[in-house]
């Protein structure tokens, strides 16, 4: 059965290396043959469906979409950027506010919202986004790995770990991952200017969008001016004119609640400027639509009581006055997809872009992130207790709808974590993890400097390789018996794990954060190898001198 089980998750992890089968795909496989050839019971295959860990990165996700949905990322991002004249004074004020972030919260949309800022700092300042982006991403993932709900494979390992009594509770992985994120953010500084040198792109494109945007009563931008917030002018759209009453002010005028701003923009400028936080727009979806056949009139027919509002079109006059033709297209608003449907001047419709950012909502979408923080690292809840009920809260306070909530799950993530819950569950039923672990012992001769630089190296190379989620379900088990055998804190350990899994640099493909920045930022496989390289040799080090430290320590008291 050893042997077996050897061989299903070799083949499990080649198949997830070459690219070529989905992950989820491979890991479903040796799920079924396990079951199948009794190599795991059925309800240790199966635990990852009530795994603790994987509950908490659900509900994390659906927290995360809600600080999102406030506007309050953008926000924070343009008070940081607004005024910065270089990759590295940009790098300087990102640093701290994104990796504090990155521990609260998933990874993936701060990057998100960084994407945009960076290559809007290129276009319209000359800093090239090049030196900015893949640093931005792994400081994001070197930081997300100090606490227990920062990354999933921390959440992972902590839900792996419940059932043998090891309890990893908010701050168990601060003690070696801080001095490592530490080291790490100071080696990407100095070494991204020389590393990550390249042209960067300026591409010129035609503001020939009219875009007519409300400012309503609820609007951050009331009573200040354009400039103040750095929309009167960018690459992607310029303000024209502030539209009070039936005159148009100049758009230095400061704006007052019911004005109209009236821009020029690219189309990706439509949805750019439909995604600020600043206008208190209502909380409906942008959708671009086009005109049927029949079509006539003009775009004031397109709007209905209550309903359909045009937000954009290709025009120099008055959107309303603008004459609608046949297969013309228009970005427009409204409260339900229905209301696209019954629309006859409507021919085809496509969601442009979510629901607007409600910054109202931001103390409380805050408010209900610092709870579940508070209540999970005091122990008031059990983790994946406190983030559920701050999901399910997100829900009831209006931040989210129930919709967005669920689409806030990404179930192929989700997924994988189940399948690497059942594959950990392979390599200890079968007694695999105690043969691997009586090898490492056997290898390391009962030094515990020998075994903190295996796993470190092990641990570093397969996250590399495979899924990060591999890699925690296949060695948190090996981690716990080796602890066990040589009588060292295991919550060290497994902290040691769950740093090296962020040790994802050189891989573009190992981590979503790697392949959100790679095409903005122009980089290669080359890129990532020859940036990553010295930032992993770096991490390595610091991670085994860290944690050496600190299991001698404990050790002795």
């Amino acid at each position: 059965m050893i042997y077996l089980a050897a061989l299903v998750v070799l083949a499990t992890l080649v198949a997830m290396a070459s690219g070529r089968v989905p992950a989820v795909l491979a890991l479903a496989t040796a799920v079924c043959f396990a079951g199948v050839s009794g190599l795991a019971p059925v309800p240790a295959l199966l635990a990852g469906l009530s795994n603790g860990g994987i509950i908490t990165v659900a509900a994390m996700l659906v927290i995360a979409k809600g600080i999102v949905h406030t506007g309050a990322v953008t926000r924070v991002t343009w008070a940081l950027l607004s005024t910065v004249t270089s990759a590295q004074q940009a790098l300087r004020r990102l640093a701290l506010p994104i990796g504090v972030g990155s521990g609260l919260m998933n990874t993936t949309p701060i990057v998100a919202m960084l994407v945009p800022a960076a290559k809007e700092l290129e276009q319209n300042r000359g800093i090239n986004a090049r030196e900015l982006l893949l640093p931005i991403a792994h400081i994001t993932t070197l930081a997300g790995s100090v606490t227990l709900i920062g990354t999933s494979s921390n959440l992972l390992i902590a839900g792996i770990a419940a059932p043998a009594g090891i309890d990893m509770t908010m701050l168990s992985f601060a003690p070696v991952a801080l001095p490592v994120a530490i080291v790490g953010a100071v080696i990407v500084y100095l070494t991204a200017p020389l590393m990550l040198r390249g042209q960067g792109e300026t591409e010129a494109a035609t503001r020939d969008w009219r875009v007519e945007i409300p400012v309503s009563g609820k609007a951050l931008a009331i009573g200040r001016v354009a400039a103040d917030f750095g929309i009167d002018q960018t690459q992607q759209y310029a303000l024209d004119a502030i539209r009070r009453w039936d005159a148009d002010l100049d758009p230095s005028a400061a704006i007052e609640a019911g004005d109209t701003l009236v821009f020029s923009a690219t189309e990706s400028g439509v949805t750019a400027l439909w995604g600020s936080p600043l206008f208190g727009l209502a909380e409906q979806r942008l959708y671009r639509v086009s005109a049927g056949s029949g079509a006539n009139g003009t775009l004031r027919d397109f709007e209905t009581d209550g309903g359909i509002r045009v937000i954009a079109a290709r025009t120099a006059r008055s959107l309303r006055d603008t004459e609608v033709r046949p297969g013309g297209t228009a970005f427009v608003t409204a409260p339900r997809q229905s209301l696209l449907v019954e629309q006859p001047d409507v021919a085809l419709w496509e969601r442009a872009a979510g629901l607007s950012p409600q910054p109202a909502k931001t103390v409380f979408a805050v408010a209900i992130l610092i709870a579940v923080i508070v209540s999970a690292s005091f122990g008031l809840l059990p983790v994946e207790l406190a983030s559920m009920t701050g999901a399910v809260l997100m829900v009831i306070t209006g931040i989210l709808t129930p919709k967005s909530a669920v689409r806030a799950l990404d179930w192929n993530v989700l997924f994988i974590l189940v399948g690497s819950v059942a594959l950990g569950a392979i390599v200890v039923e079968s007694g695999l993890a105690t043969v691997l672990a009586d090898a490492i012992r056997h290898l390391a001769g009962g030094s515990v400097l020998l075994v903190v630089i295996v796993f470190a190296l092990t641990t570093a190379l397969v996250t590399n390789l495979v899924t990060n989620a591999a890699a925690a379900s296949i060695l948190t088990p090996v981690a716990i018996g080796i602890a066990n055998e040589l009588g060292i804190n295991p919550v060290t350990l497994l902290a040691l794990i769950g740093t090296c899994i962020s040790f994802t640099f050189i891989n573009p493909f190992s981590h979503q954060s790697n392949l959100m920045v790679m095409q903005p930022g122009g980089y290669t496989s080359a890129s990532f190898a020859r940036f990553g390289i010295l930032l992993v040799a770096g991490s390595l080090v610091t991670v085994v001198i860290v944690s050496y430290l600190l299991l001698h320590l404990q050790m002795r008291l």
